[in-house]
C-alpha cells in the first residue's frame, strides 16, 4: 500500500528485532527430554577412562541440583530409538560439560556453546561435567550456578533451521557493518535498535545506506515467503558485495581459548578446560576447513595426557596438518618478574624440549597475552632458545600513557631483539564487523606491516572459538567496508612481519604494565614459599653438580614453573588454589633440601655444611658466624669463623665496619659504613600502614591514591638488646602498628658485615590495609636501580612526567638501589623475598605485606560469576609472618660479594648440613668484573656443571676465570652447549646485562 520508506534510520529498529526474530527461529527441541542418569558428584576429579566403575543413578525430575563449587561427575545419555542424524544436541546445565563416545571427545558445552551437533550412530554418550560456570567473557550470560549447585534443566534433541542459520549470520554481518559506518559518520549516540525519534543517516557513508535499503528488502522477503526466501535474498547481497574489501591492512585469525591454568578455579578444573577447550576446537576444524587454532602452553598436554590421551593423539594430528598450532616456547605463560632468573629460563628451556618431545620441532613464538609487565631479559632468553617472535595484549591495558607500538623490534637490555606484536584490546574477540576495524584502526604500524592478529575465541571457560564466529569470518573475508580478514597461522603472520624487519621501530628495555601493582606483594606468604622453592632445586643442583651426579627429575622443575603462571604467584588466583600450591611449593622446597644432603652424605663421616651457591657465603651455625666458600662442603669443626666484636644498646649497633644509630621510634637516624655516612634525608627503616581499597581489582592493584593516605607509624615501642660484645648482636623495637596488628623490627648487625640486618616479625591483623618500610634518602639521581630476573632495570625516581608518575610502584627482584647520577653512592636495600618497591625523591620503600580482598570463585571480573552465593570477607596474608631484609651502602665499584646481587643471595640463602666429608675445593673463581654475578649451577653429567653469571649493574668489562685443579672450563650457550675452547683460565669479556654460561668439566 505504502512506498518503502525513503529514511534508512526508520529501518534500522525493524532489523534489530528481525535478528532476535531469527534467532529464536533457529532451533527447534524435542518435546521429550533424553533419558539421562549421573555419577555421584566428587572434589576430586577422574580421567574418563574412570567412568567405567562408576554408578549412576537416573535423573527423573528437572530442575536437578547437583554438586559443590568445582566437583566432578559423569552422566550418560540413551539415544537409542530416537532420529539423530543431522540432528543436535542441546544441554541444558549450568555447569561447563565436555561430551563423549567411546572414550574419545566430541564438544564440549559451556556459556559459549549451547547446540552441538551429534555424529551418526550413536547411541549412547558420556558427558563430564564440571560445577562451575566461568565463561566471563561470553556476553548475556551472568547467571552463576548458586551455593545449592548447578541447576540441571535436561538434555535434548534439537534441530537446525538451516535457513534461518544463514540468514541470521548474513544479517549480523551485514547490519554490523551498516552499525559500524553509521556509528562512525553520524553524530547521534542512539543505537540503532532504539525507538522513539532518530537522527537522520544523512551523513553516514553510502555503503551504510545501501546496506540498511537490501536489508529492507530482505525482511520483506522473509515476512512475505518466510526463511528460506530471507536467506536468498540476504546471500544476494553478500554476493554483491564481496570482492570489494580493503586489502591496505588486513586481519589474521588465530582461533584462541585463553586457558588460566589456575585463577577462578584450582588446576583440576584447567585440566578439564584444556580437554573442553581442545574438543571444541577439533570438532570445529571437521565442519570448517579454513579454522586455524593455535594454543601456547605445553603444561596443558601433560594435563590432557593425563586425562584423555586419545585426545592428545588428535591434536597430534592436526599439528601434523598445520590446522593446530603450537606457539608458545614456554611451558607456562608465565610471569616474567616474579621467578628468579634461572627459574623464568628453565620456563622456556622445558617448554621447548617439550615442544620436540610432543611435536617434533621448537616454538618460535612466546605468546603471553595477560602478564603483568615484562622483564627486560626476556628477550635474551628468548633468543637463548631459539625464539623469534613475541605477542601480547596486556601493554593496552596501561593506565597513565598509551604503549606507542603494535609491531616492533623489542630489544633486551643486553641488546638481543626479537620481534613483537601488541594488540590493543582484550584477547577474547568475537570476528564481529567493528572489531575487525578497530584492529586495523589500532595497528600503529600498519603504514608498514600490512596485517594485525586477531585471536579470535572465548577464553578463560568460555570453550574458545564458536560456530557463530567462523560464520562471521567467512562472510567478513572480503566484504565492502570490512578489511580483508582470513584464518591463519601465528609463525606464517611473524614470518611476513619479518619481512618488514627494517622498517618497523624498536623499544628497549622492559616493557612495565601500569596497572596491576599489587601482584608483587599479594599473598606473600605464597612467594615466600615460591623463593623457598627456588633455593631448594638451587641446592639440590648444586649437591648434584659438585658430586658428579647427573640432572635431577624434571618434575619438580615442572612445577615449579607452573608456579610462574600469572595468575598463580602474583597472588590473583582463588584461595582454593594456594590452599593447594603452597603445601606443594614448600614440599618441593624440603625434597630439594634432602635430596642434597642424601647427595653430599657418606657414612663415618663428620659434621658438614655445604654452601649450595656459586658465591663464598657467611652463615650463623649454633651462635658462631662461619664462612663457607663458593659450592663448598666444608666440616663445621674447621670452617674459617668470623671474629669480632658487636656493641649493642637501645640507641646504637657499632661493629669495625658498620655503625648505626636509632632514634626513640626505632628508626635509623644514621648509618655509617666504612667509614662514609649514608645521606639521610629522614631517619630510614619508617613504618607506614596504608588503606588498601583499589579502585578495580583488590588482589591485583595497589593505586596511587593508596600511597598518599598513609599513616607513618609512631607510636612507642618497647626495646630489647641482646648480644652486645658478641660476634653479632641485635636491637628489636616492638610496637602497635595500623589498627589492631604488632610489628617487632630487629636489626642485627654481624661482625665484619657491610650490611645492617632488618628482620620484620609482623603479628597482622589489619585486612585491606599495606604496610611498607620507607627510606628517605637525599640520594636523588634520575633513576632507581631495582633487580631484575637477571641483571637490573633502571627506572625514574623523579616527578615531573607522567610515566615518571605512573611508576609509584614497581617490581624488583628481591633488591633496589637510590644512589647519585653516577652510582658511586648510595643505598642499597635487599629482601629475602619481598617484590614491590618504589622510589620517589630519593625516597625508597618496599612493601612488606598487603591484606587485599581474595579473588572470590563469585566474581568473574564484572561479567559473570563462578557461584552467586555470598560468603564472609576474606582477604589474604592474616596472620604472622617474618621478612627479612637488609641495609647497606651502595657503590657500583663494590667488590663482587658487596654487590646487591650478590647480597640478596648470600645474605638468605641457608647451607645444606650433611654428615660425611668435606667436597672437593671450590671449581672456579672469579677474578674482576665484580658487577658479574655467579647465579646458578646445573648439572651437566659427567661431572660436568653449568655455572650461570650475569652483568647487574650495566657495566662493561673483562673478568678472568679460574677453574681448580683437574677442571676445565669453556664457554656454552643458555642450553649448556659447548661454544668455546676449554682452558683452565680463560677471559671474559662481557657486556651491559649480559648473561653467559660457562661450562665445567672434568680434564
Amino acid at each position: 500500500m505504502l512506498e518503502r520508506s525513503p529514511f534508512p534510520q526508520l529501518l534500522a529498529p525493524r532489523l534489530d528485532k528481525l535478528r532476535q526474530r531469527l534467532a529464536d527461529a533457529v532451533w527447534t527441541l524435542d518435546p521429550e527430554p533424553l533419558p539421562v542418569a549421573q555419577s555421584r558428584p566428587t572434589r576430586e576429579h577422574q580421567p574418563i577412562a574412570a567412568t567405567k566403575g562408576l554408578d549412576y543413578r537416573a535423573v527423573t525430575r528437572t530442575p536437578h541440583l547437583w554438586g559443590k563449587i568445582f566437583d566432578q561427575c559423569f552422566w550418560l545419555l540413551d539415544l537409542r530409538g530416537r532420529r539423530t542424524k543431522g540432528r543436535y544436541l542441546h544441554w541444558l546445565d549450568q555447569g561447563e560439560a565436555t561430551v563423549y563416545a567411546g572414550g574419545l571427545p566430541l564438544f564440549g558445552f559451556d556459556t559459549g556453546h549451547h547446540y552441538q551437533p551429534l555424529p551418526t550412530g550413536v547411541s549412547q554418550l558420556t558427558v563430564e561435567s564440571i560445577c562451575c560456570r566461568s565463561g566471563i567473557w561470553v556476553t548475556g550470560e551472568a547467571q552463576g550456578v548458586t551455593d545449592r549447585g548447578s541447576r540441571f534443566e535436561g538434555a535434548y534433541l534439537a534441530d537446525r533451521d538451516d535457513d534461518a542459520w544463514s540468514m541470521l549470520h548474513d544479517l549480523d554481518v551485514l547490519l554490523g557493518v551498516a552499525e559500524m559506518l553509521v556509528k562512525r559518520d553520524t553524530p547521534s549516540e542512539t543505537p540503532l535498535s532504539a525507538g522513539g525519534y532518530r537522527e537522520p543517516f544523512e551523513a553516514a557513508a553510502p555503503l551504510a545506506k545501501r546496506i540498511l535499503h537490501l536489508l529492507h528488502a530482505a525482511a520483506d522477503a522473509y515476512d512475505r515467503d518466510g526463511a528460506a526466501a530471507g536467506a536468498r535474498s540476504t546471500a544476494a547481497i553478500l554476493r554483491e558485495l564481496s570482492g570489494r574489501g580493503d586489502a591496505t591492512v588486513r586481519v589474521l585469525l588465530t582461533g584462541h581459548a585463553h586457558i588460566d591454568l589456575v585463577w577462578l578455579w584450582p588446576e583440576a578444573v584447567a585440566d578439564f578446560k584444556a580437554c573442553h577447550s581442545f574438543s571444541n576446537a577439533l570438532a570445529l576444524m571437521d565442519r570448517y576447513p579454513e579454522f586455524v587454532f593455535g594454543y601456547s602452553q605445553p603444561a596443558s598436554y601433560d594435563a590432557v595426557e593425563r586425562r584423555v590421551p586419545r585426545l592428545m593423539k588428535r591434536i597430534n594430528e592436526r599439528v601434523k596438518a598445520k590446522r593446530f598450532e603450537h606457539a608458545g616456547a614456554a611451558y607456562v605463560e608465565s610471569d616474567t618478574q616474579l621467578p628468579c632468573g634461572e627459574n623464568l629460563l628453565r620456563a622456556l628451556e622445558v617448554g621447548q624440549a617439550e615442544c620436540v618431545r610432543r611435536f617434533g620441532k621448537e616454538s618460535n613464538v612466546l605468546w603471553i597475552p595477560d602478564v603483568f609487565g615484562y622483564s627486560a631479559c626476556v628477550p635474551q632468553l628468548m633468543a637463548g632458545f631459539g625464539v623469534k617472535y613475541f605477542y601480547t595484549t596486556k601493554q593496552s591495558w596501561s593506565s597513565a600513557t598509551r604503549f606507542p607500538y603494535s609491531s616492533f623490534k623489542w630489544r633486551g637490555h643486553d641488546g638481543s631483539e626479537v620481534l613483537a606484536h601488541v594488540s590493543f584490546t582484550h584477547y577474547n574477540q568475537e570476528a564481529r564487523p567493528a572489531d575487525l576495524h578497530y584492529f586495523v584502526d589500532q595497528h600503529r604500524q600498519g603504514a608498514v606491516h600490512d596485517e594485525a592478529l586477531m585471536p579470535t575465541g572465548y577464553g578463560d571457560g568460555g570453550g574458545g572459538p564458536t560456530d557463530t564466529m567462523l560464520e562471521r569470518a567467512r562472510r567478513s573475508a572480503d566484504l565492502a567496508g570490512l578489511p580483508r580478514t582470513a584464518w591463519g597461522r601465528i609463525d606464517g603472520f611473524f614470518d611476513r612481519m619479518a619481512r618488514r624487519r627494517e622498517d618497523l621501530p624498536t623499544w628497549q628495555g622492559e616493557m612495565y604494565l601500569e596497572y596491576h601493582r599489587g601482584v608483587q606483594t599479594t599473598h606473600c606468604d605464597l612467594k615466600e614459599t615460591f623463593r623457598a622453592a627456588e633455593r631448594g632445586l638451587q641446592a639440590q643442583e648444586a649437591a648434584h653438580a659438585v658430586t658428579g651426579r647427573g640432572a635431577i627429575d624434571t618434575r619438580p622443575w615442572k612445577r615449579l614453573i607452573f608456579a610462574q603462571f600469572h595468575d598463580y604467584i602474583p597472588g590473583s588466583s582463588i584461595q582454593r588454589v594456594y590452599d593447594e600450591a603452597v603445601p606443594e611449593l614448600r614440599g618441593i622446597a624440603d625434597a630439594g633440601r634432602a635430596d642434597a644432603g642424601k647427595a653430599l652424605a657418606k657414612r663415618g663421616g663428620e659434621a658438614c655444611l655445604f654452601n649450595p651457591l656459586p658465591m663464598p657465603m657467611v652463615t650463623r651455625h649454633r651462635g658462631r658466624l662461619v664462612e663457607l666458600p663458593a659450592l663448598s662442603g666444608v666440616e663445621i669443626s674447621r670452617a674459617e669463623r668470623i671474629t669480632g666484636q658487636v656493641a649493642a644498646s637501645k640507641a646504637s649497633l657499632r661493629s669495625d665496619r658498620l655503625r648505626a644509630s636509632f632514634n626513640a621510634r626505632g628508626e635509623v637516624s644514621h648509618l655509617i659504613v666504612d667509614g662514609k655516612s649514608i645521606a639521610v634525608d629522614q631517619p630510614l627503616a619508617q613504618i607506614w600502614s596504608f588503606p588498601d581499597h583499589p579502585s578495580m581489582y583488590d588482589a591485583w592493584d595497589v593505586d596511587r591514591h593508596t600511597l598518599s593516605c598513609g599513616t607513618h607509624e609512631k607510636r612507642k615501642p618497647t626495646v630489647t638488646v641482646t648480644g652486645d660484645g658478641k660476634a653479632s648482636a641485635s636491637v628489636a623495637f616492638t610496637r602497635p602498628v595500623a589498627a589492631t596488628s604488632t610489628l617487632t623490627l630487629r636489626y642485627i648487625l654481624d661482625a665484619g658485615s657491610p650490611v645492617l640486618r632488618l628482620d620484620v616479625e609482623l603479628d597482622w591483623r589489619d585486612p585491606q590495609t599495606l604496610l611498607k618500610l620507607v627510606f628517605p634518602t637525599d640520594y636523588r639521581g634520575l633513576s632507581a636501580r631495582y633487580g631484575a630476573p637477571f641483571g637490573s632495570t633502571l627506572r625514574p625516581q623523579q616527578p615531573g612526567p607522567l610515566v615518571n608518575d605512573a611508576q609509584f610502584e614497581v617490581p624488583g627482584s628481591r633488591w633496589a638501589t637510590v644512589a647519585d647520577d653516577t652510582e658511586t653512592e648510595g643505598l642499597m636495600l635487599m629482601t629475602e623475598a619481598r617484590y614491590g618497591f618504589g622510589c620517589v625523591s630519593g625516597k625508597l620503600h618496599v612493601s612488606l605485606v598487603r591484606s587485599a580482598k581474595v579473588t572470590q570463585p563469585r566474581d568473574g571480573g564484572g561479567t559473570t560469576t563462578l557461584v552467586s552465593a555470598s560468603g564472609p570477607l576474606e582477604v589474604s596474608d592474616l596472620g604472622r609472618h617474618v621478612a627479612r631484609l637488609a641495609l647497606g651502602r651502595f657503590t657500583a665499584d663494590a667488590p663482587r660479594t658487596e654487590q646487591p646481587a650478590a647480597l640478596a643471595e648470600t645474605l638468605f640463602t641457608e647451607p645444606i648440613a650433611y654428615t660425611g666429608k668435606p667436597t672437593e675445593p671450590t671449581p672456579l673463581t672469579l677474578e674482576g668484573g665484580d658487577s658479574l654475578i655467579p647465579a646458578w649451577v646445573k648439572p651437566m653429567g659427567g661431572g660436568a656443571m653449568l655455572v650461570r653469571f650475569h652483568e647487574t649493574l650495566g657495566r662493561r668489562g673483562a673478568a678472568k676465570l679460574h677453574s681448580a685443579e683437574g677442571k676445565i672450563a669453556r664457554s656454552a650457550d643458555l642450553r649448556g652447549n659447548a661454544i668455546g675452547k676449554a682452558s683452565s683460565t680463560f677471559a671474559i669479556n662481557f657486556t651491559p646485562y649480559q648473561l653467559l654460561s660457562v661450562l665445567i668439566e672434568p680434564t
